[in-house]
C-alpha cells in the first residue's frame, strides 16, 4: 500500500515549497505597458489633429480584419525585433538579468531564441467585437516597457503608411497601364476610321447615304409629276407632237437617273454600294466611340488613383496610449501559487484514485 503521507508530500508539498522558493528568491518583477490601437481608413480628408477615439467615432471606415491581422503579425515579427535591437538596448536589458531562470535569455542566444523570448514578453490580442488590437510589453523596468511599446507603435505607424502607399502605387501602376492600353486602342480604332474614310472618299458615309436617299426621293417625286403631265398632254395632243416627245424624253432621263442613284445607294450584303459602306462606317464609329469612352474612364481612374496615392489612406489610431506602469504586474504570486495548489491537489486526487483502483484489482 502506498503511503498517503509520502505521496502527498511528493506531489503537493515539495512542488509548493519549490514554487514558494522560486517566487520568494528568484522571480523577477516584470512591468507591463499596454496600448490599444486600430487601423482605420479615412473616408475623406480631415484637417488638424483629432484624438484617436474622436477620429474613430467620426467619418472613418474601419479597415478590414485582414489588414489588422497583418499588423498583429508584424508587431511580433523578426522585423520588429530587429528595429528594437537597432534603436534600443533590447538584448542588453533582457539578457542582463541572470536571477530568474524562467526568464533568462543568454547573451549569445541565437536569433530564433531571441525571437521566441521576444514573443513571450510582447503579446498581442485582437478583439473581434471592437476591432481593437491590444499590445502588451513586459520589461524589468517601467520606463523600458513604455519606451519599447512607444517604439513599436511608431514603427507600426510607418508599416501601415507604407502598406497603404504600396497598395496605392500598385493601383496607380495598374490604372496607368490600363490608360496606355485604352489610348492605343482608341488610336487604332480612330486610324481604322480615317483609313476607311480615305478609301471610300466619304467623310460621313451615313450622312452621304441620307443625302442620296433624299435625292432619290426628289427624283421619284419629280418622275411622278412628269408622268402626270405626260398623261395630260397625251389626252389633248398627238403622240408625235414635240411636247409629248419632249416629256417622254425627260421621263426616260429621270428613270435612268433614278436607277443609277438607286444602284449607287443599295446593294447586296458584302457589296460596295453606299448602304453597305454606311453600315461599315456606323460600326467603325461605334467602335471609336466605345474606345473613346474607355479612354476617358481610364484617364479618370488614373486621376483618382493619383489623388488617393497623395493622401493618407490608412492611419494607425492609438485609442489607449502606452502607459508608465507604477507596479509590477508579474509575477502574480498569490494567483500563481493558488492555481498551482489547486492543480497539485487535483493531481494528487487523480493519483490516489488510480492507485486505489490498482490495489482493489490486485486484491
Amino acid at each position: 500500500m502506498v503511503n498517503r503521507k509520502k505521496l502527498f508530500i511528493g506531489v503537493v508539498v515539495i512542488p509548493m515549497i519549490l514554487a514558494a522558493i522560486y517566487y520568494a528568491f528568484f522571480a523577477v518583477d516584470r512591468y507591463v505597458s499596454s496600448a490599444q490601437i486600430s487601423v482605420r481608413q479615412a473616408s475623406g480628408e480631415s484637417g488638424g489633429q483629432v484624438p484617436g477615439l474622436a477620429l474613430m467615432l467620426s467619418g472613418m471606415n474601419p479597415t478590414s480584419r485582414e489588414e489588422t491581422m497583418y499588423l498583429r503579425e508584424y508587431v511580433i515579427s523578426p522585423d520588429m525585433l530587429n528595429v528594437l535591437k537597432a534603436n534600443l538596448d533590447w538584448l542588453d536589458h533582457y539578457a542582463g538579468q541572470w536571477r530568474d531562470p524562467l526568464y533568462w535569455l543568454p547573451e549569445d542566444a541565437t536569433s530564433e531564441e531571441q525571437l521566441k523570448f521576444f514573443q513571450r514578453v510582447v503579446t498581442t490580442h485582437f478583439d473581434e467585437q471592437t476591432g481593437l488590437l491590444l499590445v502588451d510589453v513586459q520589461a524589468y523596468t517601467p520606463e523600458f516597457a513604455e519606451e519599447v511599446l512607444t517604439l513599436i507603435l511608431a514603427t507600426s505607424e510607418r508599416f501601415v503608411n507604407e502598406l497603404s502607399h504600396r497598395m496605392a502605387r500598385e493601383q496607380m501602376s495598374f490604372a496607368q497601364s490600363e490608360l496606355a492600353n485604352a489610348r492605343r486602342n482608341y488610336e487604332d480604332q480612330r486610324e481604322r476610321l480615317i483609313e476607311f474614310q480615305s478609301q471610300n472618299q466619304f467623310l460621313d458615309a451615313e450622312r452621304a447615304a441620307t443625302d442620296r436617299a433624299v435625292v432619290i426621293g426628289e427624283l421619284e417625286a419629280e418622275l411622278v409629276r412628269e408622268r402626270a403631265e405626260l398623261r395630260g398632254l397625251q389626252s389633248t395632243l398627238a403622240q408625235n407632237s414635240p411636247a409629248v416627245r419632249a416629256r417622254k424624253n425627260r421621263i426616260s432621263a429621270l428613270e435612268q437617273q433614278l436607277e443609277a442613284e438607286s444602284d449607287r445607294l443599295i446593294s447586296a450584303p458584302g457589296g460596295d454600294q453606299l448602304n453597305v459602306i454606311a453600315a461599315r462606317f456606323r460600326n467603325l464609329t461605334i467602335d471609336v466611340g466605345i474606345a473613346e469612352e474607355a479612354y476617358k474612364l481610364s484617364v479618370a481612374a488614373v486621376e483618382n488613383a493619383r489623388i488617393e496615392a497623395s493622401k493618407k489612406i490608412r492611419s494607425l489610431i492609438t485609442v489607449v496610449s502606452p502607459n508608465l506602469p507604477q507596479e509590477a504586474t508579474y509575477p502574480r504570486v498569490f494567483y500563481n501559487l493558488l492555481t498551482l495548489l489547486i492543480g497539485l491537489l487535483l493531481l494528487y486526487g487523480i493519483i490516489r484514485f488510480i492507485l486505489a483502483n490498482i490495489e482493489d484489482h490486485s486484491d
